[in-house]
Parts: C-alpha cells; sequence; structure tokens
C-alpha cells in the first residue's frame, strides 16, 4: 500500500513516516500541499494522510481538490493539533474516523489504515 504523508511540521512528518514504513507500507512524504498534488499524479497512491492547517494548500483544499479531478477514489486521513477542526470537517464532508487530533493515536490509526486497505482490495 502507497501512503502520502502531508504535514509542514518536519518533526511529525518524519516521525509519521517512520512508523508507517515500520509497519512496511510504502510512504511518500512532503511537507506541502502543492508538493502532494504532483506526487499524486506520479504515483499510485492509496491513501493520504494530511495535515488540516498548511500554508498554500490546507487538508481541507487538498480534499476539494482531489475529489474536483480524478483522484476521487483516494482516501484522504486528515490530523490537526485543534481538536475543534472535527466541527468544521462535518461542513467539509469528512467523517469523524478519518479525523486524527494530535498527538496521534498511532493504534487507532493504523486500525483506520487497515480498514481503508480492506476497502481497497475488496474494490
Amino acid at each position: 500500500m502507497k501512503i502520502l504523508v502531508v504535514d509542514d511540521d518536519k518533526v511529525m512528518l518524519a516521525v509519521l513516516t517512520k512508523k508507517l514504513t515500520g509497519k512496511g507500507y510504502e510512504v511518500f512524504s512532503t511537507n506541502n500541499g502543492v508538493e502532494s498534488l504532483r506526487i499524486i499524479s506520479e504515483q499510485k497512491i492509496d491513501l493520504v494522510i494530511s495535515d488540516v492547517m498548511m500554508p498554500c494548500i490546507s487538508g481541507f483544499t487538498l480534499i476539494t481538490m482531489l475529489k474536483s479531478f480524478y483522484f476521487i477514489n483516494i482516501p484522504v486521513l486528515l490530523m490537526s493539533a485543534n481538536d475543534q477542526e472535527k466541527v468544521i470537517l462535518n461542513s467539509h464532508g469528512v467523517d469523524s474516523p478519518s479525523f486524527f487530533s494530535k498527538p496521534i493515536d498511532y493504534t487507532r490509526l493504523f486500525e483506520r489504515i487497515d480498514q481503508c486497505q480492506s476497502n481497497i482490495q475488496v474494490a
């Protein structure tokens, strides 16, 4: 499974990349939304994990762009240091299981990734 991680916090990006790689996932990472779109267009990404608040392209804008183009089937998990984002998520059509407050509960995150992977294999 190919996972793209997008976060402007370099420490969070490194930690999440290391944990995902340790679980056997092929991980691509970037610290900005613009670069994430390039990676998505060049690789067959199965899942995107993105921070909500980033400069240039936010996690919300990234989801909107993916849904607007042919990448509509790529699941996106969002994360934020601000727990109040859950209210905003609902207005953007993101369900609560796809939102993770920082610090990340990695057990819950890996369970959600497994669910996404099962959905991809069924499709």
